[in-house]
């Protein structure tokens, strides 16, 4: 089971919606996992030995899941649950790094083109999706480099990066190209990283479902 201590996981039990957030702080492997979470009321009467509940978390970019049975819990002197070790875990993201939806202002310039403006409309750790509308004077093709800017919800929120061009669509008047960051430095690729998993763990709404 790929996870460290201080992971946050996402628990579910069946029959409701209502996700539970704790942070797992240690495991005996094939035994059972420990995990810190709050013990609301309902959270009382959901974690009682032997039920199931849903688990996913974010590890290293992709996202997985596992279901595993309530084995019990304490609230004094911390509020633990502990879980039986899963015997299976799935891989909920298929990409070999997840991708997510996002609307960040961009800006692109190849070689010494004018700047074009457009949207940042998906973003993984290695690339991205930006959108150019009216941008039928500029044909981009695969392979060129272009020097890609964004910001995420304040100006000084600015990233600067260097790309190649993988891929090029037209649809309804939008030009959409396909980025692969060219280097990344790994203080951004761990800053891309953490966003792309945490949004990713919450548009996980898939069924787990056990390895065949």
């Amino acid at each position: 089971m790929e996870i460290e201590r201080g992971t946050k996981v996402q628990l579910v039990f069946p029959g409701d919606e209502e996700r539970f957030c704790g942070i797992m702080v240690g495991l005996f492997p094939d035994a059972y996992l420990i995990l810190s979470i709050p013990f609301t009321a309902t959270m009382k009467k959901k974690a009682k030995k032997k039920h199931v509940v849903t688990g996913r978390y974010v590890h290293c970019g992709t996202v997985y899941g596992f279901r595993a049975m309530v084995m019990n819990y304490i609230v004094d002197p911390a509020s633990l649950l502990f879980l039986e070790y899963p015997s299976h875990v799935e891989v909920l993201e298929l990409r070999r790094e997840p991708r997510v939806p996002c609307l960040f202002p961009a800006t692109l310039v190849r070689d010494d083109d004018t700047p074009r403006t457009g949207i940042l409309t998906d973003l993984s750790p290695s690339g991205c999706r930006v959108s150019l509308r009216g941008a039928g004077g500029v044909p981009f093709t695969g392979g060129d480099r272009v020097k890609l800017e964004f910001y995420a919800v304040e100006p000084k929120n600015q990233y600067i990066r260097f790309t190649e061009v993988t891929n090029v669509t037209t649809r309804d008047g939008v030009l959409h190209l396909g980025l692969r960051f060219d280097s990344v430095h790994r203080g951004f690729r761990k800053a891309i990283t953490h966003f792309v998993g945490e949004l990713a763990l919450e548009l996980a709404h898939v069924p787990v479902a056990a390895r065949t």
